[in-house]
């Protein structure tokens, strides 16, 4: 099983998806080949999420939109399906990754729609805008923690059985802001 640290696809997609063009993309396309696959996107329904996802969905995977909002989420797998050159339906589930069933729960209804994972992408996170003299500066802290190193962590632990049944690989992203802390 490979793990990798992702930044070139990142670049790729991290572009607005507002006047989104295929043609834009078609080295990419033309170079690479995810049909059968199945990809997990994390924080998929917004961001480089988002644009990751649909690029996946474009080269041929089978997607799984994730995201707190509902309405997000079924905004981007409706995309999604437009996009997958044989309009395959994406998985959508909305649920707070910082919650270990909504873990469990992402991770077997990934096995039970598509029957295997193939790759894992760790993109969901939170940056809030806080200070050390903020009276909920721990409360914050802990919401950073979840969201940005627990949810990984429980998330590979979940994926590993799966992934390395299909020699898959596991992306994680973060930020240099993480630093910062």
């Amino acid at each position: 099983m490979k793990i990798l640290l992702f930044i070139a696809l990142v670049s790729i997609v991290s572009a607005q998806f507002d006047d989104f063009d295929i043609n834009d993309y078609k080295d990419v396309i033309n170079s690479r080949n995810f049909t059968g696959k199945v990809v997990l996107v994390t924080g998929s329904s917004s961001g480089i999420g988002e644009g990751i996802t649909k690029l996946f969905s474009i080269l041929g995977a089978n997607v799984v939109v994730t995201g707190r909002k509902e309405a997000d989420v079924q905004r981007v797998a409706k995309e999604v399906q437009e996009l997958s050159p044989k309009k395959l339906k994406p998985l959508e589930v909305v649920g707070d990754l910082t919650k270990t069933e909504v873990i469990t729960t992402l991770i077997a209804n990934t096995i039970k729609t598509f029957g295997k994972l193939d790759v894992l992408v760790n993109n969901a996170g939170i940056y809030p805008d806080t200070n050390i003299t903020q009276k909920d500066l721990l409360q914050v802290w802990d919401q950073v923690f979840n969201i940005n190193l627990r949810a990984v962590v429980e998330l590979i632990h979940e994926s590993v059985p799966y992934l390395e049944k299909t020699n898959g690989t596991i992306i994680d992203i973060s930020s240099i802001l993480g630093i910062a802390l």
